[in-house]
């Protein structure tokens, strides 16, 4: 009985370690994404923050923004604020930007402490 030779045979599949998912805003795989963005930076004295107390479900918060820093930078100076204000609060992107977020109604307490550290503001 011949016997079959399968030594020239190869499968041909080409395996990787990572795995391509799908982006959530552009629905591209995110080796493709469009919509990633780069953090724009700039200078403190060359834009306006705006400050803000709203309610969001039924709790009172104060909204600062759009701050054009290094996201490290972002962390520190959060970190810093929370701990001057006794507050919990987080920041999130937009517009090229961060938009901070702090819990209760702190609006002189943060515009002085952002005076401080030579931001500008609208009003």
């Amino acid at each position: 009985m011949d016997r079959l030779d399968l030594s020239h045979l190869s499968i041909g599949a080409n395996f990787e370690d990572a795995i391509d998912v799908l982006c959530k805003k552009c629905e591209n795989l995110q080796s493709q994404c469009v919509c990633k963005k780069k953090e724009e930076i700039r200078e403190r004295d060359s834009y306006f923050l705006w400050i803000k107390e709203e309610k969001c479900k039924g709790k009172d918060i104060t909204l600062c923004g759009v701050v054009y820093e290094r996201n490290e930078t972002i962390v520190k100076m959060l970190k810093e604020i929370k701990k001057t204000l006794a507050c919990g609060g987080s920041f999130k992107e937009d517009l090229g930007g961060y938009i901070l977020e702090f819990q209760g109604k702190h609006l002189e307490k943060l515009k002085a402490f952002l005076k401080k550290e030579k931001f500008k503001f609208k009003k």
